[in-house]
């Protein structure tokens, strides 16, 4: 629930970008940074909040996380007078996204056996685009109905509760171990990121989030700028909600089939109903957008807990550094998201190249995941 709380309330600003544009008389780039600002915040607490991880728990993180969140989006309805004023917000509130997300994986691998432990971090990743999806979906209707001011307050109680249900009944550990685990002796940062690094995957993943959460922020944006209003709130929310299936339904199929197979088949698939977006936007067909928008959702989004998963079980890391194996695969992603929908907000207006930028971004990410060695 706290991962939907904070999906839900970040992406609820996406189909507003083009109203605030309007009312703030803002460029397309600059209104982006409301949602990218986000993600460039992680960059910054990943390493802390990961090594805060490895030395006092994963819930402290996790609640400090929450705390910022609260506080972030819970002033967001009188902060919605001024650009700057928003965008302070969206500062505070980023701030606290790296400490939840950092503490994502080592929580489920204190819980679950670390051999199957990539299903309980599909799950738990896809509360983050569930989130996503209803933020993006329902603010149209909402601001329609209620305003938007009384509809941004609908989301800053939801991120209340999350906070006081997290504090209150998450525990860091389960009364009794999931499986036998060998005592680790504590090392500092360097040590430890150097004993991660003995993997070449360990510098793949990384970029491989980057990509994804990237291109996931850009693709909901542009969404919205094709199809504006109500019908951008759908389609943009389908898409959304094909990513939080994806991040669910993908550990299974990757825990049967193999890991490196169904992530490169997902990423093909991704560029295949990208593409299909393209076509019946220019051919002006309805429904079908909705239809691929979620199927495209789901492909692009299905590797991202996969390769987190990967980070947190390839050789070299172990308990005591697995903080900060999750501190630099979230970094690296969130830099994805500070970086990949500015530079696609500058050139949105200009569809087909946009279209191509997108495309260009999960090639690449098609192309990093051949390099992975792991079956």
């Amino acid at each position: 629930f706290l991962m939907f709380a904070y999906g839900s309330n970040w992406f609820a600003l996406s189909p507003m970008l083009t109203t605030f544009e309007k009312s703030f008389n803002i460029p397309a780039w600059q209104s982006h940074l409301l949602l990218s600002i986000i993600g460039l915040f992680v960059i910054f607490f990943a390493w802390p909040a990961g090594r805060l991880i490895d030395r006092r728990g994963a819930k402290l993180s996790a609640s400090v996380g929450a705390l910022f969140m609260i506080l972030g989006f819970g002033l967001r309805p009188w902060l919605l007078d001024s650009f700057q004023t928003l965008f302070l917000s969206s500062v505070i509130a980023g701030i606290g996204l790296a400490w939840i997300l950092v503490a994502l994986a080592p929580q489920m691998m204190k819980w679950f056996p670390r051999g199957s432990a990539s299903l309980p971090v599909g799950i738990a990743s896809s509360g983050l685009f569930i989130g996503f999806g209803s933020g993006a979906l329902s603010m149209p209707f909402l601001v329609e109905m209620i305003s938007m001011r009384n509809a941004f307050l609908v989301f800053s109680i939801i991120a209340f509760i999350s906070f006081l249900l997290w504090v209150g009944l998450a525990r860091e550990n389960p009364p009794t171990p999931p499986e036998e685990r060998k005592d680790v002796k504590r090392v500092d940062f360097f040590e430890g990121l150097k004993e991660i690094l003995s993997s070449s995957n360990a510098y793949i993943y990384p970029f491989i989030g980057f990509l994804i959460v990237g291109t996931t922020l850009s693709s909901s944006a542009f969404i919205h700028f094709i199809y504006p209003g109500e019908e951008g709130g759908i389609i943009g929310g389908s898409f959304l909600y094909g990513c939080a299936v994806g991040a669910f339904l993908a550990p299974f199929a990757a825990r049967k089939y193999g890991l490196k197979k169904i992530s490169l088949l997902v990423a093909i698939l991704s560029l295949v109903f990208w593409i299909g977006i393209y076509l019946v936007y220019i051919h002006n067909l309805w429904l079908l957008p909705i239809i691929l928008a979620f199927f495209f959702g789901f492909a692009l989004q299905a590797s991202w807990p996969i390769a987190l998963y990967c980070q947190e079980t390839e050789k070299g890391v172990n308990e005591a550094n697995e903080g900060v194996a999750s501190g630099l695969y979230i970094s690296l992603s969130n830099i994805g998201a500070a970086i990949l929908p500015v530079a696609f907000g500058y050139i949105e207006k200009d569809v087909p190249l946009c279209f191509s930028g997108i495309s260009a971004c999960i090639f690449i990410l098609a192309l990093l995941w051949t390099l992975v060695k792991r079956s």
